[in-house]
């Protein structure tokens, strides 16, 4: 029994010496934080958040590349979301919340931390809308559904270059792990142009004359060079023939990439307008330390 409280005992102080090193060296981290939040940010044409998507990601990936132990990968994040994001003064989280739409107030939570206030709304266009009026928001929206009679959410995201929410983050940005309490996949969307990560996805909208055969336009984006896939469809309505088309490419795609205008020559009429409505960093797999689509 002695040597098993002495272990005990010695399990706990060593437990309260690294909480204290923990402590000691956020402290650190949080001065020399406040120093490099006081540079100027880089010249983009508008507002610059405090953290972007992509160092986001970068830092992120760098920490779950080297994690092991029974710490919980989704644990991990929310941790370091916290620091991440402790110094936002700006941002608000506009969080969709409809009706038996669960689990997107913690979405938002697991990956931008406690600290940043948050607004719920009904509906994911309602979200868009609230994103739109205030270019330091950001806005968590569920995935689009694939076939819509009607404008969808995403038909009045925001083509890169110009003011407006489009898409910054797939989340969350690691799978669960036996977790009890299931977070739902979604998507943060803001007034931020995306960066290369390495490891990316950037989303495209196609805006067609008439509708085109999913399998057709699989072929001419493949043609054109995409490595490309159909997510969802909308219609203004039942009657209309023009559509809108969602597609993700699996890496990063610049304004100027010359892969755009090979698809437009090759779609002829049928294409009236590409439109690049922003992208995200590759989440990581659930399985195993590396990034995942």
């Amino acid at each position: 029994m002695p040597k098993h409280s002495n272990s005990g005992d010695q399990a706990r102080h060593e437990i309260e010496r690294i909480d204290g090193d923990l402590h000691t060296l956020l402290i650190r981290r949080s001065a020399l934080g406040a120093v490099r939040d006081r540079e100027p940010p880089p010249t983009e044409g508008h507002w610059v958040p405090a953290r972007h998507p992509a160092e986001t990601a970068e830092v992120l990936r760098g920490i779950l590349s080297r994690h092991q132990g029974s710490l919980p990968r989704r644990a991990l994040v929310g941790i370091w979301s916290d620091i991440l994001f402790a110094a936002d003064t700006e941002t608000t989280l506009h969080v969709y919340a409809a009706e038996n739409a669960e689990g997107y107030w913690d979405l938002a939570r697991t990956h931008f931390g406690g600290m940043i206030p948050m607004v719920t709304h009904s509906s994911a266009i309602a979200v868009v809308h609230a994103c739109a009026d205030d270019a330091t928001a950001l806005g968590i929206v569920p995935p689009p559904e694939s076939v819509e009679d009607r404008k969808a959410w995403w038909d009045e995201l925001a083509p890169v270059g110009r003011p407006g929410p489009r898409f910054v983050h797939s989340l969350p940005f690691v799978a669960d792990e036996n977790s009890r309490t299931a977070l739902p996949r979604g998507y943060a969307i803001g007034t931020i142009e995306q960066r290369p990560t390495g490891a990316d996805t950037t989303i495209l909208r196609l805006e067609c004359h008439s509708e085109l055969s999913r399998t057709r336009l699989q072929t001419l984006l493949r043609q054109a060079g995409f490595d490309a896939q159909i997510i969802a469809a909308s219609r203004e309505s039942i009657r209309s023939s023009a559509s809108r088309v969602l597609v993700a490419n699996s890496g990063f795609v610049a304004p100027d990439d010359a892969r755009l205008a090979s698809f437009v020559v090759k779609a002829g009429d049928a294409i009236d307008r590409v439109s690049l409505i922003g992208g995200f960093a590759n989440p990581v797999s659930g399985d195993a330390n590396r990034a995942g689509p």
